[in-house]
């Protein structure tokens, strides 16, 4: 496995716990990298956790277009149920640790003191979910400045059409309001 990435994500989590060497090994032993290229879906099991180490994903209704969410790096997620009509497809290249849900499982029943982090972590992107519709309340100008706050330089990252469709917006529109 490629050192620097996982050493990132060490860190990462160190911010939130102390892990042990014994867990640290036990936690890489169970996490795989997946990488995937631009224009690709992500492809994972129901309830797999990730967290995106590099590149940027969009979750889509494969059936409206409609663009749900927008990933950016060092955002963790969970891969949607089988019956969903999202998916997640990769706007550039990206690079995701995936952790299994049995084997997520297994670590919490292990190692108790991970529970209240994870926690965390969950309630964070449930939060990030509920920012969206909040977005949507806001008049037109101010959805935008809001989005480009919270995408920072990822922003002229992601395609005008795309970062219009997640506004629910046309995108000649979107083009002419201001940054």
């Amino acid at each position: 496995m490629n050192q620097e990435p996982t050493e990132k994500l060490i860190q990462t989590i160190m911010q939130h716990v102390s892990l042990l060497p014994a867990m640290q090994e036990q936690l890489l032993s169970n996490i795989f990298i997946k990488r995937i290229k631009r224009d690709h879906y992500l492809s994972l099991h129901e309830k797999d956790n990730f967290f995106l180490h590099s590149g940027i994903l969009k979750k889509e209704n494969q059936l409206s277009g409609d663009i749900a969410h927008f990933m950016l790096e060092g955002d963790f997620g969970i891969f949607p149920s089988d019956q969903s009509n999202y998916s997640f497809v990769s706007v550039e290249p990206c690079v995701l640790f995936v952790l299994r849900a049995g084997d997520l499982d297994n670590l919490l029943s292990q190692y108790k003191q991970l529970i209240s982090p994870y926690r965390d972590l969950i309630f964070e992107w449930a939060k990030q979910r509920q920012r969206r519709i909040e977005l949507m309340l806001l008049p037109a100008a101010e959805r935008k400045a809001a989005l480009v706050e919270r995408l920072g330089w990822s922003y002229n990252r992601i395609q005008n059409k795309d970062l219009a469709n997640y506004l629910h917006m046309n995108v000649s529109y979107f083009s002419q309001l201001p940054l």
